[in-house]
């Protein structure tokens, strides 16, 4: 507040008495203000967010924050600053200029470096930053920039990644030329630079419209994978405020999931209302569509940091030079709440509040060991104890519906008649009237089999036989869809079909490991095994109507809440693994004693018994044709690995291999060609992995590499070598044999079942973008 006193002779007595009352209220409302400047800001205060560039749809999830009332939600007023091209971002916050700032991975080198900044929200998994050359020039790889004149940014807040990637490379002493972006365009079309620094989603597009044709060097492709846009806070700020911190990233992440939702409407949003730069429509569309890639959530929560990535990071940074100090890590980096609770927005709360009952549809004959009624008509299973566990954290209460068929659940969901469905698999189908939570639970879709059946290496092969599904469940929805020559008989429950599998009415039953498993041992169907698996899993999650979404956000965050070994505890209460002495010593041990003829007679058949039981042990942990772990012992294994990287915080990834094309090769070469792929694919890997590393064949053409002690950089190196490796020795009729791979770290998910489904989604990746290539 300013007081302006006017001197004037004929002021009067009333004019200065009231003068001076707004004086003393001015003096003491500063008072007030320099009293509190360390507690607590009030929620009317303008909260600055200092972007990184001028207005494009680079910055479209905060536009859609404040366009959508996502802030406003939280109680936030925030104003967004463009970007003065001449100020550094991060000294903008450091010097509290602004209470929030979006950089690059430069932020990661100043927290390194304990300047007080402090990560937020990972918006751009992957760095727009790239270095772009003339098509006609002879510059195609980072050495070709030997003694070349490379046009860099005129700030250092940006372009860390490209620093890194001449350091690693050994261009040390690369001819640096800092210019304007506008500078930088002219300064390559006429010759007086070999490379300019561009950003990948708007800068090359430029130089199509001019009619010129260029290359790229991207640092990922040479080892250096660092983040992109990364919004940040000052360590005051995450201090004194952890609420409004975590409720500016929770606004932030709505906003950019809006925007990528609706990329037409955020396009005309910003021609409208934030075009300093006067982009075409079709420009911002562009921009767009490059935005979705690098953000990759799909393959990576939203805003999520793995930190593995950032202590690679670090070091990457601590090996190049580019830090001031040795005396590093990556885990006081990244923003934490430090609370056990459930941070929910207000407006989740309300809802959550207006809720007197939510109705949970319940399938009668159940879906055990997950949903099932007991004899008195109790909500039992895994999925009933997270329930349980919902309604403590988000203080809401289940009410539970028993419907006739599952048909009629899902009916009943689509027409808003229940609310909630406990534990489905997400569909094509489903998605048109429900939203779901991120999954909790993982289970393989497997083929089952009377004893009598060799393994079943693929699900074509059923392809004549009479196959037993549950009627309207996942396996009816996606083997129809996909695999419409496979002749399906559809059964009321699972147990109804086992049962029918038991007596010969079909030749085989598909549906969910945990469940089929479960009930042959207790239905006592002991001429019943699983013989092969489908290339589908049950990712089981929560499904809610979707005029809920408020609902659904909300318990996704009270699922991300639970410990990885709470959510264990509650899996091993219904799921139980038996472990049966094979050899019997007290029986053995007193003929033994009786006589030494006998002893040694004993002794002579226990060894060949020993013998025999780790030729036995080692069939029940291989798999047949590679020679390698089967998927029985990788879980094992890999559950094992998890828990312990998690006690002793230590890094742990995984690689997931899918053979390209693979049907492909067996329709056209014969099978016997395939599994000969299948077993020289296996002694690549091998031969070319550490003894501590774990490897085995996870279904059909897929095989998992499990790798303690290594952080996600590392894990892709060695699935790299392996890719490259293989599509340069396996030939069949000079064709040359190819293999996709999803890699991801156990350091930020909370058990193994995400862990597997973040590779997964990593490999589909993989796979969507061409093939033959490492997500």
């Amino acid at each position: 507040m300013t007081c302006s006193l006017k001197s004037s002779a004929k002021r009067s007595a009333q004019q200065i008495g009231v003068g001076l009352l707004v004086l003393i209220f001015a003096l003491l409302t500063v008072n007030s203000v320099l009293a509190h400047e360390q507690s607590s800001i009030d929620v009317e205060e303008e909260i600055i967010i200092q972007l990184k560039w001028k207005h494009q749809f680079q910055f479209a999830g905060y536009y859609a924050a404040l366009n959508q009332g996502y802030f406003a939600e939280e109680g936030l007023n925030v104003r967004l600053n463009e970007r003065d091209p001449s100020i550094n971002i991060i000294d903008q916050v450091i010097k509290q200029e602004a209470h929030y700032g979006v950089a690059d991975s430069v932020v990661i080198l100043q927290a390194a470096n304990k300047q007080p900044v402090v990560l937020v929200a990972a918006i751009m998994q992957y760095s727009a930053n790239a270095i772009m050359t003339m098509a006609h020039s002879e510059i195609r790889s980072p050495q070709d920039l030997i003694s070349r004149r490379i046009s860099f940014y005129d700030n250092d807040s940006d372009g860390i990644d490209i620093l890194a990637l001449l350091a690693k490379q050994g261009i040390r002493g690369a001819n640096l030329i800092r210019k304007s972006w506008d500078e930088r365009v002219d300064a390559l079309i006429n010759n007086d630079v070999d490379a300019i620094v561009v950003y990948v989603t708007n800068d090359p597009h430029v130089f199509k419209e001019r009619g010129y044709d260029v290359n790229l060097i991207y640092p990922r492709d040479y080892g250096v994978s660092l983040y992109g846009d990364i919004l940040f806070t000052h360590q005051q700020e995450a201090e004194q405020h952890p609420e409004r911190v975590a409720a500016i990233r929770r606004a932030v992440i709505r906003g950019w999931h809006y925007a990528l939702d609706h990329k037409e409407e955020m396009v005309d949003f910003i021609f409208e209302h934030y075009n300093t730069l006067g982009k075409s429509k079709e420009t911002l569309m562009i921009e767009a569509l490059g935005m979705e890639a690098l953000i990759s959530r799909y393959t990576t929560e939203l805003g999520e940091f793995d930190q593995g990535r950032i202590d690679y990071i670090v070091d990457l940074l601590d090996t190049l030079n580019l830090l001031e100090t040795n005396d590093i890590g990556g885990k006081h980096l990244v923003f934490s709440s430090n609370t056990n609770g459930v941070l929910l927005t207000e407006s989740e709360k309300a809802f959550l509040a207006s809720l007197n009952t939510i109705r949970v549809g319940v399938e009668a004959v159940g879906y055990p060991p997950f949903e099932m009624l007991n004899e008195n008509g109790q909500y039992q299973g895994i999925a009933a104890d997270y329930l349980a566990r919902l309604e403590e954290l988000l203080g809401i209460r289940f009410e539970f519906v028993r419907e006739d068929t599952w048909l009629n659940v899902l009916e009943h969901l689509s027409t808003k008649e229940i609310d909630l469905i406990a534990a489905a698999a997400q569909t094509p189908d489903r998605l048109q009237y429900a939203s779901f939570s991120s999954p909790y639970v993982r289970s393989q879709m497997v083929i089952v089999t009377r004893n009598d059946v060799q393994y079943v290496a693929n699900i074509r092969q059923l392809q004549g036989q009479s196959i037993g599904v549950v009627a309207d469940y996942a396996p009816d929805e996606l083997l129809s869809r996909y695999f419409p020559e496979l002749s399906l008989k559809r059964y009321p429950s699972t147990v109804d079909g086992l049962r029918a599998l038991s007596v010969g009415e079909v030749d085989a039953f598909v549906d969910n490991l945990s469940v089929v498993s479960y009930l042959i041992h207790r239905e006592g169907l002991a001429n019943l095994k699983v013989s092969g698996q489908t290339p589908y899993v049950f990712d089981l999650s929560i499904g809610v109507r979707n005029d809920w979404p408020l609902l659904q956000t909300a318990i996704d965050k009270a699922l991300a809440s639970m410990s990885s070994e709470e959510q264990s505890d509650i899996y091993h209460r219904w799921i139980k693994f038996e472990v049966v002495e094979h050899v019997p010593w007290k029986n053995i041990l007193p003929f033994m004693i009786a006589a030494v003829f006998v002893a040694m007679v004993l002794v002579y058949f226990l060894l060949q018994l020993r013998s025999k039981n780790q030729l036995l042990a080692q069939v029940s942990v291989t798999d047949k044709l590679t020679g390698t772990y089967n998927r029985h012992h990788l879980d094992h294994i890999l559950m094992e690995l998890f828990k312990e990287a998690k006690q002793k915080r230590q890094s742990l990834a995984i690689v997931l291999f899918d053979l390209d094309r693979f049907k492909y090769i067996n329709d056209e070469y014969g099978h016997q060609k395939g599994d000969e792929i299948l077993q020289r694919f296996s002694k690549i890997v091998k031969d070319n992995v550490r003894s501590t590393d774990v490897f085995g064949r996870w279904g059909g053409e897929e095989f998992l590499l499990v790798c303690p002690l290594t952080n996600t950089e590392q894990a892709i190196q060695v699935a790299e070598k392996i890719r490259h490796l293989l599509s340069e020795q396996v030939l069949i009729e000079n064709e040359r044999v190819t293999v996709s791979a999803g890699v991801a770290s156990a350091n930020l998910v909370l058990n193994v079942d995400a862990l597997i489904t973040s590779a997964d989604k990593k490999l589909y990746l993989a796979k969507e973008k061409g093939r033959n290539r490492v997500e």
